[in-house]
């Protein structure tokens, strides 16, 4: 009887981990030196496994910087709120393609105590954004964004072109953040307090988001109402490796 080869069993081991997700897709694995001491194997031993799991796709390894837990088709297009763009896109109970009508407007409104505070300025007016998302004549979810004229202009934003407002709320300005802050509520407002009324059944729940740019300011707050008919999303959580 033969029993299993070394460098299998850590194949098999590492896999069984990535599989019960104590390696996250995407994260970055111990280093070498650690993995040979939790394994109780050799330096080769390791690397003929981390060299087959690389052959098999499971990891991927960067020079100078580690192995890396590959990402399937599956789990890329799966991630819910954890992905860094628009909760939106991912917190909706239909595919977005399904949303018949994006109406989308903006204000100019002058300067205020919370913008002020909110982007650390004095005096300055700031910009509004709108986006209403419609089934048919129902309204269903909402992007209200708040921002200065710097970022208007930074992204060569035409303010009266709805698409360009849709685009920039749901992609191009994700593209500039370096994190951001996303909390998640049941709003106190009523369904027919705003501009354009969801149903008046409907209870709205509520996700602000301050987004920051790469030198730690606020670049915008959006906020999101959807209908509770219409909300579900999730947020896949893995063991801290601290």
């Amino acid at each position: 009887m033969h029993r299993t080869p070394k460098y299998v069993q850590v194949y098999n081991q590492i896999l069984l981990m990535i599989k019960r997700s104590q390696f996250a897709p995407g994260s970055k694995l111990p280093s070498e030196e650690k993995l040979t001491n939790d394994f109780n194997v050799s330096r080769v031993t390791l690397r003929t496994a981390l060299s087959l799991l690389k052959e098999d796709g499971v990891i991927s390894s960067i020079h100078g910087q580690g192995h890396f837990v590959t990402m399937t088709e599956t789990q890329k297009n799966d991630q819910g709120i954890r992905v860094l763009r628009c909760p939106i896109l991912d917190s909706l109970t239909i595919p977005i393609e399904e949303i018949t009508h994006k109406d989308a407007y903006y204000f100019k409104n002058p300067s205020s105590v919370f913008t002020d505070k909110l982007f650390g300025v004095k005096d300055i007016s700031y910009f509004t954004l709108n986006i209403w998302y419609k089934i048919n004549q129902l309204n269903v979810a909402n992007i209200f964004s708040i921002l200065l004229p710097e970022t208007i202009k930074k992204f060569n934003l035409d303010l009266e072109d709805e698409e360009q407002i849709v685009q920039f709320l749901e992609e191009d300005i994700y593209r500039e953040v370096a994190n951001s802050k996303l909390t998640i509520s049941i709003s106190s407002r009523e369904p027919d307090s705003f501009r354009r009324e969801f149903s008046e059944e409907d209870k709205l729940v509520l996700m602000t988001e301050n987004l920051y740019s790469m030198n730690g300011k606020v670049l915008a707050q959006n906020k999101y109402y959807i209908s509770d008919n219409f909300f579900r999303t999730s947020l896949v959580r893995y063991q801290s490796n601290q």
